[in-house]
């Protein structure tokens, strides 16, 4: 199965633009799953600037795409329990501490924040084990709370928001073209991933702080618009066999949202 090693530097390349000027070229994505909270992007070519490393401990629109995966991991994961494909949920829930959260533990102490380890583990647990559905509802609205408690969205600029609503679907992109291939589901985890993500990068919009939003209102309006009309890519939570499906307009439209953000 496809791991989160990629993250990293999907994350990296679009949001060095945030302190340099120079363009990130697109790259394998090889990061470690526990990534550590400084890292840089891949090498330039000769005579193209190198891009900065981005820094977990103070960069919030990396930090804050990366709480993002971690809620599309659970989005998708929940959505799934809800449906009934507990054995897929199951999988979604685990992912977040095995391959997420251990790369965050170092910003969390950088910024003083509470972390969310406990709540994570007792959501994955719950489900895992089969518990009662209210039992595991609750848990996921506990983990919520906690994560909104580390999130530093409500302080950043509708800019830095947008450019890491940006950065996520660049990674849902490079999740989706790993779930579908040749008209084919190669890999619906990874196409679940993707939903997660866009869901997650729509939710970030409604939750710029109002001042924020009043002075970004139509950056804010074409981002929201042109991830919903990225919806008909996934028409269905658990796809099988022949399935049309185009990454490169996940692509597009993450490249247009930075654009957008830039705009402000």
């Amino acid at each position: 199965m496809f791991e989160k090693k990629k993250i990293w530097l999907g994350v990296g390349s679009v949001l060095a633009t945030t302190v340099a000027a120079s363009q990130v070229s697109a790259t394998p994505l090889t990061q470690p799953s526990a990534a550590p909270a400084m890292f840089a992007a891949a090498p330039m070519a000769e005579g193209e600037m190198a891009a900065p490393e981005i820094d977990l401990n103070t960069n919030d629109t990396a930090f804050l795409a990366q709480l993002g995966f971690i809620r599309g991991h659970l989005w998708v994961g929940m959505k799934l329990y809800e449906q009934g494909h507990i054995e897929m949920a199951k999988t979604h829930m685990k992912h977040p501490g095995d391959e997420l959260y251990t790369g965050l533990t170092e910003a969390f102490d950088a910024r003083d924040l509470p972390g969310f380890a406990e709540p994570l583990n007792t959501l994955a647990e719950s489900v895992i084990n089969d518990q009662d559905k209210d039992v595991v509802m609750s848990n996921y609205n506990a983990l919520l709370d906690a994560i909104s408690t580390n999130e530093p969205i409500a302080n950043m600029s509708a800019k830095d928001v947008i450019l890491s609503v940006s950065s996520m679907l660049m990674v849902a992109a490079d999740e989706y073209a790993i779930g579908i291939q040749n008209d084919e589901v190669a890999n619906v985890h990874e196409y679940q991933d993707a939903m997660g993500f866009k869901e997650i990068a729509l939710e970030r919009l409604s939750r710029i702080n109002d001042k924020e939003a009043k002075k970004a209102e139509e950056a804010i309006s074409e981002t929201r618009q042109v991830i919903k009309n990225l919806e008909n890519l996934w028409p269905t939570t658990t796809p099988e066999g022949k399935f049309k499906g185009d990454p490169s307009k996940i692509y597009g439209a993450a490249s247009r949202i930075e654009l957008e953000a830039r705009s402000i």
